[in-house]
C-alpha cells in the first residue's frame, strides 16, 4: 500500500474550509466527488455538506454531526481532524491536487484489477482499460466548471469605480501605483484611504511598511489641513503596524500568511499595500512566482468587490513612453487591470530640474488601462496635490553626474 497516493492534509484544509466559510462551498464544491477524498471518513462529510446545501440547511458541525448519524456515517476522530485545520480562502491549489492524487489511485486500482482479472481475450483488458482510462481523465472534469453560457444570456453592467473626481480605481480588482523612491507613494496611499472614507463612508487600510506609524499620522493630518483644507478628520482610516509577511516562500505561495491577511482585512473596502516587493519574497524577475503571488489577490478582490493597491518601485532607468516602467517581473504589470505611474514635474527631464512651482504636485500617468479609467480622467497624463505646498523648501543637493549644483524639493 505505500505506493498508494493520497495527502489527508489538503482534504482536511478542504473540509474546514467548506464549514467555516460556507460562501465557498458554490464555488468550489461542485468539481470535486466523494472519490476524491482518500479516507471514506473524510468524503462522508463532504457529502453530508454537499447535502446539506442542497437542502439550504446551515454548513455548520452540529448540523454536519446530526445529518451523519441519522445516516450512520458519523466518525468523531475525523471530524475533530477536519475542525482543527484553519480555513483557507483559496482552494484551488488543494483541489487542484487532490484530484490529481485521487487519479493516480484510480490509475493504481486500474493496474491491479488488470493483473487480478482473468480476461477471456486482450481485446476485452484493452477495452476495459480504454474505458476506464478515459473515466480517470474525465474525473478531473466538470460540466459546470467553466459556467458556460451563451454571450446573449449575459448580465448587463458597469465597472464601478472608487475616487471618481480624483484618482479613479476599478472595484472589484487589483491596481498599480508606480513610482521611484521619494516620489510620494505613501502620501499617495493616505490620501487615497482619507479621501475614499470620507467620501463613501466605508472604511479603508493602509499597510505603509517603509514609513513609522506616527510619521503616518503627521502626514494624515497634513493631508487633511493642508491639501484638504478641513478638520483632522481620519475615521474609517486605519493602519498596520506591524512588519510585512513574505508570501512565497521556498518559490511556493503560502495560503496560510494570505488567509491571515485577508482574515484582518475583512470589512475594508480599499486595501492599500506599501511596497509590493516587501510582502513578496520572491524571485522579482520570475513570472511564475509573480503571478502566483498576484493571483489571490485578484480572488480576493473580485470575490469581495474591493479595491486592493499595491504600491510598487519603478526601474532606475526609465524612459518617457507611455509603458509601465514597473520594476521587476512582467507579470505584475500584467495581473493588474489599472496601472498610475507617478512622477516629480521638472522644467527640464534630461538635466533633473524640478519646476519649483510645482514641487507639491505629482504628475499621475495611466500606463494601463483595462476597465475604462480613461473615461473619468479625461487624459492620460494628470497633476495632482500630493505633499502639502507650505511644507516645501528649497535646498540645494549635489549630484556626482552634473557639475553644476541642482534644485530640487525636500519635504520636512
Amino acid at each position: 500500500m505505500s505506493n498508494i497516493k493520497y495527502n489527508t492534509a489538503y482534504e482536511k484544509t478542504i473540509l474546514s474550509s467548506f464549514i467555516f466559510q460556507p460562501e465557498l462551498i458554490q464555488r468550489y464544491g461542485h468539481s470535486l466527488k466523494y472519490e476524491d477524498f482518500y479516507l471514506p471518513a473524510f468524503g462522508n462529510i463532504f457529502k453530508t455538506i454537499m447535502d446539506l446545501e442542497a437542502d439550504d440547511k446551515p454548513i455548520d458541525e452540529e448540523f454536519i454531526k446530526g445529518r451523519m448519524l441519522a445516516a450512520k456515517t458519523f466518525d468523531e476522530m475525523a471530524m475533530l481532524d477536519v475542525m482543527m485545520v484553519n480555513p483557507v480562502a483559496n482552494l484551488s491549489p488543494y483541489i487542484e491536487e487532490i484530484k490529481k492524487l485521487s487519479q493516480f489511485r484510480a490509475l493504481h486500482n486500474l493496474g491491479v484489477h488488470l493483473i487480478n482479472e482473468e480476461f477471456q481475450e486482450v481485446t476485452e483488458a484493452i477495452n476495459y482499460a480504454e474505458v476506464t482510462t478515459k473515466n480517470i481523465i474525465d474525473m478531473n472534469l466538470s460540466s459546470d466548471e467553466f459556467n458556460i453560457s451563451s454571450l446573449l444570456d449575459a448580465p448587463d453592467g458597469e465597472t464601478e469605480f472608487i475616487l471618481k473626481e480624483w484618482l479613479p480605481l476599478p472595484r472589484g480588482t487589483v491596481s498599480l501605483v508606480v513610482a521611484p523612491g521619494g516620489t510620494g507613494k505613501s502620501w499617495t496611499a493616505l490620501q487615497m484611504a482619507i479621501r475614499h472614507s470620507r467620501n463613501s463612508h466605508h472604511k479603508s487600510v493602509v499597510w505603509l511598511s517603509e514609513d513609522p506609524i506616527y510619521e503616518s499620522k503627521k502626514r494624515a493630518k497634513s493631508i487633511c489641513e493642508d491639501i484638504l483644507h478641513s478638520v483632522f478628520d481620519v475615521r474609517g482610516v486605519d493602519v498596520v503596524n506591524k512588519i510585512p509577511i513574505q508570501l512565497i516562500q521556498n518559490k511556493k505561495f503560502s495560503h496560510s500568511n494570505f488567509y491571515k491577511i485577508r482574515k484582518n482585512f475583512a470589512g475594508y473596502d480599499l486595501v492599500v499595500i506599501d511596497p509590493l516587493l516587501a510582502f513578496y519574497g520572491g524571485d522579482e524577475n520570475d513570472n511564475s512566482q509573480a503571478r502566483m503571488f498576484m493571483q489571490p489577490f485578484m480572488d480576493w478582490a473580485s470575490e469581495e468587490n474591493i479595491c486592493i493597491v499595491f504600491l510598487h518601485h519603478s526601474k532606475k532607468n526609465k524612459d518617457d513612453s507611455m509603458r509601465s516602467s514597473a520594476r521587476g517581473a512582467g507579470a505584475f504589470v500584467d495581473a493588474a487591470r489599472t496601472v498610475y505611474q507617478i512622477d516629480k514635474i521638472y522644467t527640464n527631464k534630461h538635466t533633473g530640474a524640478l519646476d519649483m512651482d510645482n514641487a507639491h504636485m505629482r504628475e499621475f500617468m495611466l500606463t494601463k488601462d483595462n476597465y475604462g479609467v480613461i473615461r473619468l480622467l479625461n487624459d492620460y497624463k494628470v497633476q495632482r496635490e500630493i505633499t502639502p505646498k507650505k511644507s516645501a523648501r528649497v535646498v540645494e543637493t549635489v549630484y556626482t553626474d552634473y557639475v553644476e549644483p541642482k534644485i530640487e524639493a525636500t519635504l520636512i
